[in-house]
């Protein structure tokens, strides 16, 4: 159970000769003891999330540690400057009950990766609403717009392509194929690389396939490897924000439709006010139908 992030903790502790050895048994996580000759603290590694937790005694031992890891684990979650161009892809609102799935690529030169790093881009889930569309609009000054490609599936289409398939993993391997393949016939970019967002990645590889493509890169948490990966989840959060803004509109609420598909409350209420204003058909306008509390939602509804 280990990770970039713990092996260069480790390093660092033998840089400085300290030294180590297996703890208790902890869920989720391994744990480290660690010496200085002199005193002891425990090194908490959570794989999933790359969190360290360190304890133990107030000891210079313990503060250092803390010290380390908080540095460490700060350089490390920067994606690495690439040496070659690449692709980078990712998408926004596949767990969204409202808005489009949104699909995005960048193709990067290393120059252009270090002058997003410089920019503060990275992960869209570490940036705050109000950030994303300046960021956005710095990927769009620094990349050109052949070497950008974004796919807004609206939700009726999304409906429409969903009912065919059946499958959300299987139509974002589609959406994907489909948004590389119009990347690389403009930039000729090479190699992808992308988030896996399945557990079958030859789903992902056939779909690519199909398009002439050769097998994408398939890493976890794939934003914090790649500076393209991180700028794609920027451009992608960013329009499907945008879009919850325009189809709020739309609906007349004053207000963008909700994110996520947890604050029932307030995701029935906005389907309930689109349903009571332009009817039940109208919500496949604005909400991906393939959501069970939504279907249920639509099944209760009488006109």
């Amino acid at each position: 159970m280990d990770d970039r992030r713990l092996a260069e903790m480790k390093r660092a502790m033998t840089e400085r000769g300290w030294q180590w050895r297996p703890g208790k048994v902890i869920a989720y996580g391994i744990q480290l003891i660690v010496s200085d000759g002199a005193a002891e603290a425990t090194l908490d590694f959570y794989p999933k999330h790359g969190r360290m937790v360190i304890g133990g005694a107030d000891t210079p031992l313990r503060r250092a540690l803390t010290a380390m890891s908080t540095q460490r684990s700060a350089a490390v979650d920067q994606p690495p400057t690439p040496t070659v161009p690449e692709i980078g892809m990712d998408e926004s609102g596949k767990g969204d009950w409202f808005g489009p799935l949104v699909v995005a690529a960048v193709a990067l030169t290393p120059t252009q990766a270090l002058a997003l790093r410089q920019a503060g881009v990275r992960d869209s889930k570490e940036l705050d609403a109000a950030t994303l569309p300046r960021l956005a609009a710095t990927i769009e000054q620094i990349v050109a717009p052949e070497a950008r490609e974004l796919l807004i599936l609206v939700p009726e289409h999304y409906n429409q392509r969903y009912a065919a398939l059946r499958n959300i993993n299987l139509l974002l391997a589609e959406l994907y194929a489909e948004t590389a393949a119009a990347l690389v016939g403009r930039s000729g970019a090479l190699p992808i690389v992308c988030d896996q967002f399945a557990q079958r990645a030859e789903r992902l590889d056939s779909a690519f396939l199909r398009v002439g493509l050769p097998r994408p890169i398939q890493r976890h948490h794939a934003e914090a490897s790649s500076m393209a990966v991180a700028a794609a989840s920027v451009l992608a959060t960013a329009s499907f924000q945008a879009e919850l803004v325009r189809l709020g509109a739309v609906a007349g609420l004053g207000a963008a439709l909700p994110k996520g598909s947890s604050a029932l409350r307030l995701l029935s209420n906005s389907a309930q006010s689109i349903i009571a204003r332009e009817g039940r058909e109208a919500l496949g306008r604005y909400a991906k139908l393939n959501f069970q509390p939504v279907h249920e939602l639509l099944r209760r509804t009488v006109e």
